[in-house]
C-alpha cells in the first residue's frame, strides 16, 4: 500500500511541475519560431520574450530542485539564498515578496528555509489576482515560528486545499492542484511541526509552522 501511495504522490508532483513549466517552455518555442520567420523588430521582441521565459523556467527549476528535491534537504540553504529563489519564482507574476533579514541572534533550524520555500508556493496559490507574500521568522520559547502571509484582492484558500492541510483528504483524493499542500504538510510533520492556516486580516491568509529551535 505504501508503494501505491508514494507512486500516486510522485505522479501528481510530476504533473504539477510539468504544468508550471509548460507555459514558459512553450513560449520559448513560439519565440524561436517567430525569430525564424522574421529578422526585423518582431524578431527582437521574440528574442526578448524567449530570454524572459528562459529565466522564468530556470527560476522554477531551481526552486523545485530546492523545495522538492534532496538538494534542499542535504544542504542547509541560507536565508538570503532562499530569498533569492523565492524572488525568482515570483518574477513575471502579479505578486511581490517581502522577505526581511533575520532578527538578531535567530538561526533557523536545518530545513527551515526549504519549508519556507514551500510556504511561498502555497501562498502564491492563495492569490488569484496577485498581491504580496510576506515572510517572517519569529523566535519564541524553544521554537521558531515561520510565517508566510498572503495578502491581496480575493485572497482565498480552496476547500480542497484546506482539507488537505487539515489532514482530511486521503491520497487518492489528491490532484495536481492540492498535492503541493500535501507535500508541504508532510515536510512540516517530518520536522516536528504542522502548517496552520488562519485569516490574518481582511484580504490576508497566514500560513505558519512552529519548528523546534
Amino acid at each position: 500500500m505504501s508503494v501505491q501511495v508514494e507512486l500516486r504522490v510522485l505522479e501528481l508532483m510530476a504533473s504539477k511541475i510539468c504544468h508550471d513549466l509548460i507555459s514558459p517552455v512553450g513560449a520559448i518555442g513560439n519565440g524561436l519560431e517567430l525569430m525564424e520567420d522574421d529578422d526585423g523588430e518582431t524578431a527582437k521582441e521574440a528574442l526578448q520574450l524567449s530570454q524572459n521565459c528562459v529565466r522564468r523556467a530556470s527560476a522554477l527549476l531551481e526552486l523545485f530542485r530546492m523545495s522538492y528535491g534532496t538538494a534542499g534537504s542535504d544542504t542547509n540553504l541560507g536565508w538570503d539564498a532562499a530569498k533569492a529563489l523565492a524572488s525568482g519564482f515570483l518574477v513575471g507574476t502579479k505578486m511581490t515578496l517581502k522577505w526581511p533579514a533575520l532578527p538578531a541572534g535567530v538561526t533557523p533550524p536545518p530545513g527551515a528555509t526549504k519549508l519556507l520555500l514551500n510556504l511561498v508556493v502555497l501562498g502564491a496559490d492563495l492569490l488569484p489576482r496577485g498581491g504580496e507574500i510576506a515572510i517572517a521568522a519569529v523566535p519564541g520559547a524553544g521554537v521558531i515560528a515561520l510565517k508566510a502571509v498572503a495578502t491581496g484582492q480575493d485572497a482565498r484558500i480552496s476547500e480542497d486545499l484546506s482539507s488537505v492541510l487539515k489532514g482530511g483528504a486521503a491520497v487518492p483524493a489528491l490532484n495536481a492542484k492540492t498535492v503541493h499542500g500535501y507535500f508541504s504538510q508532510r515536510l512540516a510533520e517530518s520536522m516536528g511541526s504542522r502548517i496552520e492556516v488562519a485569516a490574518a486580516a481582511p484580504g490576508s491568509i497566514a500560513l505558519a509552522a512552529r519548528l523546534p529551535a
